[in-house]
This record gives C-alpha cells, sequence and structure tokens, in this order.
C-alpha cells in the first residue's frame, strides 16, 4: 500500500509539473526582454515570484504528511 501511495503521488508532480514547465517556457522571452526596461522591471519581478510560488507549492504539495 505505500508503494501504491507513493506511485500515485509522483504521477500526481509529474501531472503538475508539465503545466508549470509550459508556462516558463512561455515566459522566457519576457523574462529575456523585460528586465532590460526600465518601466517593465517590477513586471519581470513579479512573474518571477510567481513563478517560484507555483514550484514552491507544487514541491511543498508533494511531500509526504
Amino acid at each position: 500500500m505505500p508503494t501504491l501511495r507513493r506511485a500515485q503521488r509522483a504521477l500526481i508532480v509529474l501531472v503538475a509539473t508539465v503545466p508549470l514547465l509550459l508556462v516558463t517556457l512561455a515566459l522566457l522571452p519576457a523574462l529575456a526582454v523585460l528586465p532590460f526596461r526600465r518601466e517593465r522591471a517590477a513586471h519581470a519581478q513579479a512573474m518571477v515570484r510567481q513563478l517560484s510560488a507555483w514550484t514552491r507549492v507544487l514541491l511543498l504539495s508533494s511531500r509526504e504528511r
């Protein structure tokens, strides 16, 4: 039974990682350009903070309780 729970958790993390990777890849062009424009640097920082938060939630939710 513990093996089944681990497999389920691994599958959930894998399924949740795919959209996170797609969003990250979609934001890469913006993150390559925005920091070089003063008026948009804060926007780029907000995007990076959001990606970090999503990654943190994904990793913390996959831990055993």
